[in-house]
């Protein structure tokens, strides 16, 4: 009903460490592949989607110009001519990180001087977007550079006749109103492309089906969203397949409620006050209860969602101070809602995970962008939930206007609605579902809403606000992590910050010895002797080389593992394709720029690899297979090969140690305090078995 699917287990999402680490939960990888039936039940032409997916991923490339730029942390550089040179300074007399950070803090308002210092900003632009997850995907790159209708041209667009290949978009004064929105600049550039190419009623059906898909991941209008910090939390997405949890997203709650004891958790029992020390650590917090229980501890963690603190259910004494209580204010918290339907016999495609279905303006020829803005999130997205249900079953999102529009909608107009969609898609023959259930978590009193955005008012700082403590008070939930808002990995990762911030304040903070590093004369003077070696010890150690090199003589080294290789056909595609990249990120670039960077000719690779055809793509995903499967026999070969040395090398150790057996000195003892067997040689070899999959494999738990 609420959160679902996990984005990705690979680089780092503490979900993986839960999931499969600790909890062992069986899950479903999930497939991006999308048929998209329009208004009338047919499946749009995917050579359309594709060129309406590339403009409107064009078209928040040019929005994304106008971000709030983040300020680059100050760098501290050292001497870059003995680094580059690999050398030592030859005098003890350098800054040390204190001193060069006192200075700095010294210089008061000179800009120029951070500036200096300060590390270049990496531009995220928008790449494409994710359609089980409604978010963008993002990589390191410079906005576009090519002109309208070029770039029209270049995505494959007819343009109209007699166009003016110098005229480009001037979102200028959409930016400029003082109640600009992304929704309100994203509309202006889909209307002014229009003066290049033609966009019929299908075209605007497709380009806000993607819209919606964008404020399903955001839980609101792109209207009610800041054109300057919309995705604050860019480049930070997880990587690898989505999947979703068997049981759903609640059985990793419940393990770790069980898991490893019982957690000691009172329920039914809602909060009425928080009472706390706003100024210290010290003293008690006590928690009043609707039914007049009260629970004292010394400090307090709030994790209640930010629409709650929004409605005000909860008294804090002493208040909010102002900069927390405007922060709660200003920060976005929409509704994304659901319409579950359980059937008793599958009558769609088993074998697709999601489905998308287009909405017509009340005019259904219209080519007006507002007029879609109220129908587009209505039942335009179905996930296939039979997997991880156990039983036919259908989810139908309601994003944007949608959402909220299902707080005040009957379940029977709702399924109705729903019904008649599945019927335009499928055939007058679906039937009724079974079983539904409508969420509306806006009316919810313990959510008032779904996850947190980034509203119009919203400042920079505002999700680092959120999470600053207050005396004895914590903060945690989504709405309080900036670099992952809205999502349960984003809840977690803050619930581990708030519970060090506690234990922090209940152990002190680490004491670091100053200074850090002593000066070089301090070093040589307290510097010690080598110890003399413990001769016993070093008879052992000459003895385990005569032995190791007798084997060695009778057998040869062990045989050496295969070096791994790729096997991945989109490297394989970026390397023979990377010139023609350069060549056409460097195509009707505007006057003044310089030669196209690395990262944006990476950008192009992964779009022409996206664009590319099954044809294309056959030879390098054939060469990857072959390399894959050469490493594999290569590596079948290496293991038989070094099973079979281990095995000659156990006898001929056995057969050395006999014939010249080691005789310590009197009084020697060949085992060590902990009973080991100095003889004995280490474990030569090591095989870290981790939980965590091959990046190769598809198999799914």
């Amino acid at each position: 009903m609420g959160g679902m699917i996990i984005t990705g287990f690979d680089r780092g999402n503490p979900i993986n460490v839960l999931v499969r680490g600790q909890l062992c939960l069986p899950y479903h990888a999930l497939k991006a592949e999308t048929t998209i039936y329009d208004s009338d039940g047919k499946p749009v032409d995917a050579e359309r989607d594709q060129l309406i997916e590339k403009l409107y991923n064009d078209c928040l490339d040019r929005v994304s110009e106008h971000k709030y730029k983040m300020v680059a942390a100050g760098l501290i550089q050292g001497n870059r001519d003995l680094l580059n040179e690999g050398k030592d300074s030859p005098i003890d007399g350098s800054k040390s990180i204190a001193q060069i950070e006192e200075l700095v803090a010294n210089q008061g308002s000179d800009q120029m001087s951070l500036q200096r210092n300060a590390g270049d900003v990496v531009p995220m632009v928008p790449l494409s977007s994710d359609k089980l997850t409604g978010r963008i995907y993002t990589e390191p790159g410079v906005p576009s550079t090519s002109k309208a209708p070029a770039k029209a041209a270049s995505m494959g667009w007819t343009l109209k006749q007699g166009i003016d290949m110098e005229k480009d978009l001037d979102l200028g004064p959409a930016v400029g109103d003082p109640e600009s929105t992304l929704g309100s600049v994203l509309d202006d550039a889909i209307s002014q492309y229009k003066s290049f190419v033609d966009l019929n009623a299908l075209d605007h059906r497709l380009i806000n089906w993607h819209i919606a898909n964008l404020e399903y991941s955001n839980a609101t209008n792109l209207h009610n969203l800041s054109l300057s910090l919309w995705d604050i939390d860019a480049g930070n997405e997880w990587e690898g397949s989505h999947t979703m949890v068997v049981g759903g997203y609640q059985s990793v709650a419940r393990g770790l409620l069980r898991c490893p004891t019982p957690l000691d958790i009172t329920i039914k029992s809602p909060v009425r006050r928080i009472r706390y020390q706003a100024d210290t650590f010290c003293g008690t917090a006590n928690i009043e209860c609707e039914d007049g229980k009260v629970i004292e501890a010394d400090s307090v963690v709030c994790t209640v969602p930010l629409g709650v603190l929004k409605y005000g259910n909860i008294e804090f004494d002493p208040p909010l101070p102002e900069w927390k209580s405007q922060t709660v204010e200003r920060l976005g918290f929409g509704i994304l809602n659901k319409v579950v339907m359980v059937y008793d016999q599958v009558f769609w495609d088993s074998d697709r995970h999601i489905f998308g279905v287009l909405k017509d303006a009340p005019d259904p020829q219209s080519t007006l962008q507002h007029e879609y803005r109220g129908s587009r999130g209505r039942f335009f997205q179905w996930f296939n939930v039979t997997n991880t249900t156990g039983m036919p079953c259908l989810i139908a999102l309601m994003a944007g206007d949608a959402g909220f529009d299902t707080e005040s909608s009957s379940n029977e107009d709702l399924i109705r609605e729903a019904t008649e969609t599945l019927r335009s898609v499928f055939g007058p023959d679906v039937p009724h579902p079974r079983e539904a259930v409508v969420t509306r978590w806006g009316s919810d009193p313990f959510a008032r809403g779904s996850y947190s955005s980034a509203a119009p008012e919203m400042q920079p700082e505002d999700y680092d606000n959120m999470a600053r403590p207050l005396g004895n008070l914590f903060f945690a939930g989504e709405h309080t992590i900036g670099t992952h808002p809205a999502t349960v990995h984003g809840a977690y990762l803050s619930g581990l910050r708030a519970a060090s911030e506690v234990l922090q304040e209940i152990l002190g903070p680490i004491e670091v010895p100053t200074p850090l590093i002593l000066p070089r004369d301090s070093l040589l003077l307290q510097k010690r002797k080598e110890a003399a070696k413990d001769p016993r010890q070093a008879r052992i150690d000459a003895y385990e080389i005569d032995a190791w090199g007798y084997v060695q003589s009778r057998i040869g080294e062990r045989p050496v593992p295969p070096g791994k290789v790729a096997g991945n056909a989109y490297l394989l595609f970026s390397k023979m394709y990377f010139d023609e990249a350069r060549r056409r990120c460097e195509e009707n670039r505007k006057s003044g720029r310089t030669r196209a960077m690395p990262n944006e000719v990476r950008v192009m690779t992964s779009r022409m690899w996206k664009e590319a055809s099954e044809q294309t793509r056959a030879p390098f995903e054939a060469q990857a297979s072959e390399q894959k499967q050469a490493y594999a026999e290569a590596m079948a070969k290496y293991t038989h090969a070094a099973e079979k040395w281990d095995l000659e090398a156990i006898n001929i150790r056995a057969a050395y140690e006999r014939s010249n057996p080691f005789t310590p000195d009197i009084g020697d003892a060949t085992t060590g305090s902990g009973g080991r067997d100095l003889l004995t040689p280490k474990s030569r070899r090591a095989r870290n078995v981790s939980y965590a999959e091959d990046n190769d494999s598809s198999t799914e738990l």
